[in-house]
């Protein structure tokens, strides 16, 4: 019998941020705190510290323990969510061989294995992302390191790694499927146990080992839940996992994920949500980052009042008019991927003047990244049709001026949860391991609490439309400028 006083501790592994929670097995946020990831940067390589994400991780959840209103609740579960891509190699004692990075060092190793994998072999992108920066690790590292390599992770499972000892993923952030296929494992030289073993998200990977139990002061054999992707993660802990359900994500990328039981033809298929069903997406890369990166130019990359910066920044915002008064932010900071493909555009504004103060221009922000999302959102509409539901998550969910333009330039209501949406993803994923709930529909409709609604107005919504075929006319302008 678990204690009614359990909670569940979740580590989401983001872009820019670690974030550990605690919630209650009915699905409410106890707590949560944060950090932010310090970039790393040399020449054209740009890379981050995979034992700081560790050190982070203690630290937090220690803090979050030592609460006198937290101290001495049980921890019945342990699970992650976190981002895809991200490679981590370790040996056999789990000491890091070679941190996760972020440039193109290994852009060759990938193009040639998308070009092979077009010859009808099983191959993600996530997987390919993964084997492309293993080939390039063995051929580029000092042999020193490459000899001693036991395990290529993916971001959360080297966390998942440093709590049980296994190397363990789930399917979607992995090879799409429970097994990865022999082919694609022979043909980049790599033995089976050296990528994660695929399991379903809501399976038990291990019990917590003692070493990490000391560092986190937590019971030694506590079940640490597999967890997922932070994609399937953010659609499962805002209620929108179900068919027809659409979620947008206001993290580091702007994100529409729909989730199918079937890939509608033409569409770009994400991933797989286990058992049985389908994310069509698209990605608006670096779009909810363009908010941060606004608050990195006023205030600085080492602002220690991100938040209470955030909450003034939003104020000034709001009190700017509909349409930032003609000025138009372009949210392209990484070229754009979705609805169309464009690598070379690049972010900007246009139609500033000498009146315009940051609270215009970061209204502007706001709306440039929010007409990016419609772009993305019609696109998936034409594929998967009205949308039964659409919720919000990621940290810009919190925002609710940018819901509310979200809203109205979309057209559609949306709903929101609160800031912990990914975390609680995988709070639902360890509760149906723990047995509280036959699956995870089951359990999203007892644990996702809706607070925020974003209704939108007829005339407000008939202007931003107005306001986005102006931004979409100076979008188009700028592709002679494309790199």
């Amino acid at each position: 019998m678990i204690d009614r006083r359990a909670a569940v501790l979740t580590y989401d592994l983001g872009t820019t941020r670690l974030k550990v929670a605690l919630f209650d097995l009915r699905g409410r946020l106890l707590a949560q705190r944060a950090s932010r990831h310090v970039e790393h940067r040399a020449g054209d390589r740009q890379w981050q510290d995979a034992e700081a994400w560790w050190r982070d991780a203690v630290r937090l959840t220690r803090a979050l323990r030592a609460d006198r209103a937290r101290r001495g609740r049980p921890i019945a579960a342990i699970s992650l969510s976190g981002r895809g891509n991200a490679a981590v190699f370790v040996d056999r004692a789990g000491a890091v061989l070679e941190h996760p990075w972020s440039d193109d060092r290994h852009a060759a190793e990938l193009a040639s294995l998308v070009a092979w994998r077009r010859g009808g072999f099983d191959l993600s992108n996530y997987a390919a992302a993964l084997l492309a920066k293993k080939q390039w690790f063995v051929a580029n590292a000092p042999r020193r390191l490459t000899q001693r390599l036991r395990h290529a992770l993916y971001a959360k499972d080297f966390l998942l790694h440093r709590l049980t000892g296994v190397a363990v993923t789930d399917p979607t952030s992995g090879p799409d499927g429970l097994k990865w296929d022999p082919r694609v494992l022979a043909h980049t030289q790599t033995d089976a146990d050296v990528v994660p073993r695929p399991a379903l998200p809501w399976e038990v990977a291990a019990g917590l080992s003692r070493e990490a139990a000391r560092a986190l002061g937590i019971a030694s054999g506590t079940p640490v839940v597999v967890g997922a992707h932070d994609g399937i993660c953010a659609n499962v802990g805002a209620g929108a996992a179900f068919p027809g359900a659409f979620a947008i994500t206001l993290g580091t990328h702007a994100v529409v994920r729909a989730v199918q039981t079937h890939r509608p033809p033409g569409a770009y298929r994400f991933y797989g949500l286990p058992p049985d069903r389908h994310v069509i997406g698209g990605n608006g890369l670096m779009g909810g980052r363009a908010a941060d990166w606004f608050l990195d130019l006023v205030y600085g990359r080492d602002d220690r009042q991100r938040a209470k910066h955030f909450t003034a920044m939003d104020a000034r915002a709001a009190a700017a008019p509909d349409g930032a008064d003609g000025a138009r932010f372009f949210p392209f900071l990484s070229g754009r991927v979705a609805p169309e493909r464009r690598p070379g555009a690049r972010a900007g504004f246009s139609g500033v003047a000498a009146r315009h103060d940051a609270g215009v221009l970061y209204r502007a922000v706001l709306e440039g990244t929010a007409f990016a999302v419609k772009d993305i959102f019609e696109q998936i509409r034409g594929w998967c049709g009205e949308p039964a539901v659409v919720r919000l998550t990621g940290s810009g969910a919190t925002s609710e001026v940018w819901c509310d333009i979200l809203a109205h330039v979309v057209g559609f209501p949306l709903e929101a949860s609160d800031e912990a949406v990914e975390g609680r993803g995988a709070a639902i994923f360890a509760a149906v391991a723990l047995g509280e709930y036959r699956d995870y529909d089951t359990a999203a409709r007892a644990m996702v609490p809706i607070s925020h609604r974003y209704t939108p107005g007829a005339e407000r919504s008939a202007a931003y439309a107005r306001h986005h075929d102006d931004w979409t006319v100076a979008v188009d302008a700028q592709r002679v400028l494309d790199r």
